[in-house]
């Protein structure tokens, strides 16, 4: 059969199926938009009170709240999804109140068996609901979760313990890390949340965890001021197999990083490394403060890698009076000129 002919019999059908499918869609989006109204108007009556308590404007003896307490049937049901959503725009003692809510009509406790349930929709929702409350007692379950066969289970359950706050669980998050699925921002964020109690975990995490796990914990001991992990950061950024961990070890290290880590730092912008390597690591000169510093950095200006030779231009600035004369003196040269230029223009005294 020719491509003519085939299209002439299969073309009907395949309009057919085309228009049929448009119709589901129409159907499906009519459908949502009913579904939507019908709520909102049920929800209307609600609105007020749950706004009062939202906005702390209850009574002292909580008249409010015990009323919205005792509601029943599927008032209830569509009480609990409106504080739900009202939960992420409140904060202090409103928000703990609408959380107690909440947990008086049973919804976390449900969340809580969700977490468990063989459906990974059912998994990641429940997981979301128990961040959003910030419900401690789901700590537990959130942590299994870390190990869900779902990646997107997993991803939702870093963001979950990170809001929850409870410092256990920031080696299993970092040993989680080893899977893919979560994201090592959403890690770094949870890892924030969870305070300086897991100082610990990135200690671990630097010296036996996978490369994702050393990169987010060298990236927070850098930026958390963690000084203890500098024998561990010079390990990394001497040994580390991985670049992006290397280079994060690096970068940490020209934070946090004693006057004897100098020379871990210098050997770094050496030419045979990778150039993510050499740049993080000539920024972190600039960064660590000393003036030992300014040689290598002059060196740098000539580095045929130009993403090179202009951090150690931005470096020598950072300084102080002798990066600065050491700028000047080579001026001459395309990069520590730019970086001149530049902070003329900005206002920089140089």
């Amino acid at each position: 059969m020719t491509i003519g002919g085939f299209v002439a019999v299969a073309g009907p059908g395949l309009a057919a199926a085309s228009l049929l499918m448009a119709c589901a869609i129409v159907a499906l989006k009519l459908h949502r938009t009913l579904r939507t109204r019908a709520w909102e108007h049920r929800v209307a009556p609600l609105r007020e009170a749950v706004l009062l308590v939202a906005t702390g404007e209850d009574t002292e003896d909580g008249d409010t709240l015990s009323e919205l307490a005792g509601v029943r049937g599927r008032t209830r049901r569509d009480l609990d999804e409106l504080v739900v959503r009202l939960l992420g725009k409140v904060r202090g003692e409103a928000a703990d109140q609408l959380v107690e809510l909440l947990r008086s009509h049973g919804v976390l406790d449900r969340a809580t068996r969700d977490a468990r349930s063989w459906s990974p929709v059912r998994r990641e929702r429940a997981l979301h609901l128990i961040g959003r409350c910030r419900d401690w007692r789901g700590t537990d379950v959130a942590i299994t979760a870390l190990e869900d066969r779902s990646p997107r289970v997993r991803a939702q359950a870093a963001r979950t313990v990170g809001r929850i706050g409870d410092p256990r669980a920031a080696r299993p998050l970092l040993h989680a890390l080893r899977l893919e699925g979560i994201h090592v921002g959403d890690a770094a964020e949870a890892l924030v949340g969870l305070g300086h109690a897991s100082g610990e975990a990135l200690l671990w995490a630097l010296a036996e965890g996978s490369p994702r796990a050393r990169t987010v914990a060298a990236h927070l001991c850098g930026v958390g001021g963690v000084r203890m992990a500098a024998p561990l950061l010079v390990d990394l950024v001497e040994r580390d197999p991985d670049l992006t961990a290397a280079s994060a070890a690096v970068s940490a290290l020209g934070k946090v990083g004693r006057a004897q880590d100098h020379g871990a730092i210098a050997a770094a912008t050496v030419r045979f490394h990778p150039q993510q390597l050499r740049r993080a690591a000539t920024e972190a000169l600039g960064e660590h403060g000393l003036a030992l510093a300014v040689p290598v950095l002059v060196r740098l200006l000539a580095d045929p890698t130009s993403q090179v030779a202009e951090a150690a231009a931005r470096s020598l600035l950072a300084l102080g009076p002798a990066g600065r004369a050491a700028l000047v003196e080579h001026a001459h040269l395309p990069a520590a000129g730019a970086e001149l230029t530049h902070a003329r223009l900005t206002g920089v005294a140089v």
